[in-house]
């Protein structure tokens, strides 16, 4: 009899955390959506800033976002500007893949649903840039970007990196969390 009573309470004990975890899970804030740059600045002041940007979050399943980043350096309008990073939601809250994302962090207002992101200079003058995002339903039109934009999709689901760093469910999400502002 006592197996059976061990038995009994260890599935209850992991309902209840699976139950626990799924509603820990579920609290945390809705980001999908398309976001537009409303500013960029940087201290000091320098052209180490965007002209023009556009974020879009999408959700992959329960537990995952995938973050599309297209950008036009004021600089270098011409460069490469763009990145995708994944995002995953647990314990109410929401983390930033580990992976290259040590120099950045971003903030979500859920009140006005606007994003921030912080980004840490690798230069002398230790710059950091301060980017402001606002929801937005328009489509993306400007040419440039929408190239980018699509260009940064198709890497997120490319192959050799799938094969390189494995599927995004298996990624550490610990050291970045999306940090909620005005709760």
């Amino acid at each position: 009899m006592p197996n059976i009573l061990r038995t009994v309470l260890a599935a209850s004990l992991t309902l209840f955390s699976l139950n626990a975890a799924a509603q820990a899970a579920a609290a945390a804030p809705d980001l999908s959506g398309n976001y537009d740059l409303a500013s960029s600045t940087t201290v000091p002041a320098s052209t180490w800033g965007y002209t023009k940007a556009r974020i879009g979050i999408t959700p992959l399943d329960a537990q995952h976002f995938l973050i599309v980043f297209a950008c036009e350096w004021k600089r270098e309008p011409k460069a490469v500007c763009g990145d995708f990073f994944y995002a995953q939601k647990r314990d109410g809250g929401v983390y930033l893949q580990d992976m290259n994302t040590d120099s950045m962090r971003l903030y979500f207002d859920p009140a006005s649903r606007t994003l921030t992101m912080i980004s840490r200079g690798a230069d002398a003058k230790a710059s950091v840039r301060r980017d402001v995002f606002k929801p937005t339903t328009a489509p993306l039109t400007d040419p440039a970007l929408l190239r980018r934009y699509k260009r940064e999709q198709r890497l997120s689901t490319d192959k050799e990196n799938l094969r390189v760093f494995g599927p995004y469910t298996k990624w550490a999400y610990q050291n970045n969390r999306i940090e909620m502002q005005n709760p």
